[in-house]
């Protein structure tokens, strides 16, 4: 029940947010800070995203991104690089949709997979999402990552982005 309270006053107080953005400013060389949370396709288990990226254009960006899912004694942490291709979008100033893919590795420490044991393995992370300007360099991210590797599972995270 707590979990979801949070997520109801969590989008009270961030959504009208979006109303008073303005269009997005030119990205080439910067970086961007972003972090969320989350669920991951079983609720019990919270999803945390953190990322890194630096725009070599404005529409394209490139930079780390780890990932922890926790329950009680189980976890999953990924660590991955990815490429990410933010849309501008002609018509709409303040919403920018992106695609991202990369490649790295997944630890599974939970007792339902894997007969209990901790394993390491590939991790290709495939989603997109779309970000919406909240100030300069403030953004609120909504995301879905298919996260693909010998155990396949879903996160869908709502955080924010700082660029810099």
């Amino acid at each position: 029940m707590k979990f979801k309270s949070f997520w109801i006053l969590y989008l009270i107080l961030v959504f009208p947010a979006i109303s008073f953005s303005q269009p997005f400013q030119e990205r080439t060389g910067s970086w961007m800070l972003g972090g969320g949370m989350g669920i991951n396709e079983d609720p019990s288990l919270i999803a945390f995203r953190l990322g890194l990226d630096y725009y070599i254009t404005d529409e394209i960006s490139v930079g780390p991104l780890a990932q922890y899912g926790i329950r009680d004694d189980d976890y999953i942490f990924g660590l991955s690089g990815v490429v990410k291709y933010s849309a501008i979008l002609a018509q709409n100033k303040v919403v920018r949709p992106y695609g991202e893919v990369g490649i790295g590795y997944v630890e599974f420490d939970c007792e339902d997979l894997f007969d209990g044991k901790k394993k390491t393995t590939y991790l290709f992370p495939v989603g997109g999402g779309f970000e919406f300007k909240m100030a300069d360099q403030l953004s609120l991210d909504v995301n879905i990552l298919f996260n693909l590797s010998q155990e396949i599972f879903l996160s869908l995270i709502i955080g924010v982005n700082y660029i810099f």
